[in-house]
């Protein structure tokens, strides 16, 4: 019978040796058994909480619905999941499929395995989880950091009298250190944070992560107490659980959630000191201040091109401001883009959109084309399929006639009836996959609508309701937002007119529906068109 391994480690603390020897064990019994193993299936590093963020179970279970074996393999039912309702999912896809699951721990599985097991892993998580914390409370307790490294300190490494190696010890850094005491000198001088961040890129000072300094990363939020300017560690204390993470049950990420200042634990440890007493009240009076103007409001709302839209100068996002304007985010929160060209985020959504709607709209002959182009390419899909199911054909017909000649070879004690059947099992295999392609080579049976020209007129016309209406907004944005890559902000040729270059397969409709028009740039990217300021439509360019 045809095998499949499946093996995982939960965290990179862990060997990645770990794998190979979880496999190593499943081939064994696999010989034992007399199974043919196939493909091996790994997520190294990857915690068993949650399916979809874990490739290679994904991979496995569409391999197992097209019938590419019969057995799966893995050392223990945890290393399936560990999470009940991921579990319960796996095992109903595999059975399904005509899979059996065995674990190398528990033997086959059925639903009882399923259900204890299923239960038992999940409240060893929820008890790790509670243990973890537990000993990183003693940790701040006993005056050490159970988190990662903050910018201004150095972890300690040194082996305690018992001979284990030391964790949560940290030291100051001198040269981080002076930063951070500039930042806070700085900033209680008057500079904002993003003049602040400025200053420290164009000097080549690196940021916390090595990367350039953003504004953000000196601000802070004052709720989480997170950013330079926020951290207690600088005057000498450590404040611990101010958050915890929540796994999300749809994408299987964590999202931080605050708790409440109550169950916070603090310690303090004089030592650690970067800021003094005064320069640190001085810059959390200032930070009140400013907490409370309109310019600190977040953007809540969600436009849309949230996210698509990109600085045509450097590369990077451009994000809503103040009078709802787009802006380069790496000019104002780093200092890195000399790029000022700012446009108004209603203003960029009507230019593509009535862009769209007058070009759909000013090609009669558009739903012509499209239907003309989709009767062609539906021939060619039946004259593809037609072709591909006469190679199929023949590709069956010269398996069976392999597998009659092995049973004659069997029946008839001509050769070593070992490998015949060795042979005979992978000529049966191939034959079971040529069957099912035959099967599922069925041609498409689409049809159009008969009265397609006017639905069409029609719901082009609407497409602004569509994004107006609250009922229907949500939709209608993730459909034009699925056909654009991103939208690159330029600076125009008039002063206050930017130039907006459009990327993605929107871009593609254009063309398509304007043949004769001025593109930005050739493809190679999904089709980009340029859209400039203006009024009216020329046939050289789209002015919108």
């Amino acid at each position: 019978m045809r095998a499949a391994i499946y093996a995982r480690y939960s965290s990179d603390l862990q060997s990645a040796s770990s794998i190979a020897d979880q496999v190593h064990l499943c081939r064994d019994t696999a010989k034992r058994q007399g199974w043919r193993v196939g493909e091996v299936y790994s997520d190294a590093a990857i915690s068993g909480g949650s399916l979809r963020s874990r490739p290679a179970m994904l991979d496995l279970l569409e391999a197992a619905r097209s019938g590419d074996f019969e057995i799966l393999l893995a050392e223990a039912l945890d290393r399936i999941s560990r999470d009940q309702e991921d579990i319960a999912a796996i095992y109903k896809r595999l059975i399904h499929a005509g899979v059996r699951l065995v674990t190398l721990a528990e033997g086959e599985i059925n639903e009882l395995h399923v259900g204890l097991k299923g239960t038992m892993n999940a409240l060893y998580i929820k008890d790790l989880a509670q243990k973890t914390r537990r000993g990183q409370r003693g940790c701040v307790e006993a005056g050490r950091i159970p988190g990662g490294k903050s910018y201004g300190y150095r972890i300690v490494r040194r082996l305690l009298e018992n001979g284990e190696a030391s964790t949560g010890e940290r030291e100051i850094e001198p040269a981080e250190a002076a930063v951070v005491q500039r930042i806070f000198a700085e900033y209680c001088s008057g500079l904002s944070p993003r003049r602040i961040a400025a200053r420290l890129n164009a000097e080549g000072i690196p940021g916390p992560r090595g990367g350039p300094w953003n504004a953000s990363t000196i601000n802070g939020s004052r709720q989480r107490r997170n950013g330079i300017l926020n951290n207690e560690l600088y005057i000498g204390r450590i404040t611990y659980n101010r958050q915890r993470f929540i796994k999300d049950p749809e994408t299987g990420k964590r999202t931080s959630r605050p708790n409440p200042e109550q169950e916070w634990v603090t310690a303090e440890i004089p030592e650690l000191r970067i800021v003094d007493q005064e320069t640190w009240q001085k810059a959390q009076r200032l930070k009140a201040r400013y907490a409370s103007r309109a310019g600190n409001k977040r953007q809540t709302r969600k436009r849309l091109l949230t996210d698509l839209v990109r600085c045509g100068a450097c590369g990077g996002a451009m994000t809503i401001v103040s009078r709802e304007r787009y802006y380069c985010s790496a000019k104002r929160e780093r200092g890195t883009c000399e790029s000022a060209v700012g446009i108004k985020a209603e203003e960029l959504e009507q230019r593509i959109l009535k862009g769209l709607e007058d070009i759909l709209l000013g090609r009669e002959d558009l739903v012509d084309l499209f239907v003309e182009a989709f009767h062609r390419e539906m021939a060619r899909l039946q004259k593809d399929q037609a072709s591909q199911s006469v190679e199929t054909r023949k590709a069956l017909t010269k398996v069976e006639t392999a597998i009659a000649r092995c049973l004659k070879f069997i029946t008839e004690g001509d050769g070593d009836p070992g490998l015949v059947r060795d042979e005979l099992t992978r000529l049966e295999a191939e034959r079971a996959a040529l069957t099912r392609k035959l099967e599922t080579a069925a041609p498409p049976k689409l049809a159009l609508h008969p009265n397609l020209p006017e639905l069409y007129r029609r719901k082009v016309t609407e497409l602004q309701s569509l994004l107006t209406d609250e009922q229907t907004r949500a939709e209608a944005h993730e459909v034009i937002r699925s056909l654009i890559d991103r939208v690159e902000v330029h600076a125009g040729e008039r002063r206050g007119k930017a130039d907006v270059v459009l990327v993605g397969a929107l871009a593609r409709i254009l063309e398509f529906a304007s043949p004769q028009s001025k593109t930005a740039a050739s493809g190679g990217d999904g089709g980009r068109v340029l859209l400039v300021a203006g009024a009216g439509f020329e046939p050289a360019t789209f002015r919108l």
